[in-house]
């Protein structure tokens, strides 16, 4: 049998990627995003559909006028700033407690930052799009690179499991 490596395991345990990003709700305030009841937002949304839906979204459901304090710790549009806005969440936390800052305003800059976000990616699809073909070199590029990195994989398994026999 062959030696095991105890310094780097070949398969080693997994570990959550998640960090400290606040679960959003979809845009109507109650459920998770889903496309079944129309309150995602999808990645290859227009901009113009972006602003639309962003005008719908619920806010603080006791914030009755502009001036109001509202009270951002409630309001999921404040929970995709955190996310998506995290420069500038801060200062609408500050604007929204203080009555400074409507929710028409607050929405509006949600929906530039996420437009910000889905440009590079809607300029790609434009260009994919357009020329097909490169989606078939990308798919068959990354299957001889996967391809590899299993075999390789495999063979470390193999060696670690005292199962490389040939």
């Amino acid at each position: 049998m062959a030696d095991h490596k105890e310094e780097s395991p070949v398969l080693p345990e997994l570990r959550a990627l998640v960090g400290d990003v606040p679960r959003l709700v979809g845009l109507d305030g109650n459920h998770k995003m889903s496309k079944s009841i129309g309150n995602a937002l999808p990645l290859d949304s227009t901009a113009e559909e972006v602003k639309e839906k962003m005008k719908r979204a619920k806010t603080d459901p006791a914030r009755i006028h502009k001036n109001d304090p509202g009270h951002p710790e409630v309001c999921p549009i404040y929970s995709y700033h955190q996310a998506f806005r995290k420069e500038g969440a801060d200062e609408i936390y500050d604007s929204c407690s203080k009555g400074q800052i409507g929710c028409a305003e607050c929405k509006q800059k949600m929906a530039q930052s996420i437009n910000n976000l889905l440009e590079p990616m809607r300029e790609r699809r434009t260009d994919y799009l357009k020329h097909p073909g490169r989606i078939d070199e990308i798919m068959i590029a990354g299957t001889e690179k996967a391809r590899l990195a299993a075999k390789e994989t495999m063979l470390e398994v193999r060696e670690a499991m005292g199962l490389n026999y040939f």
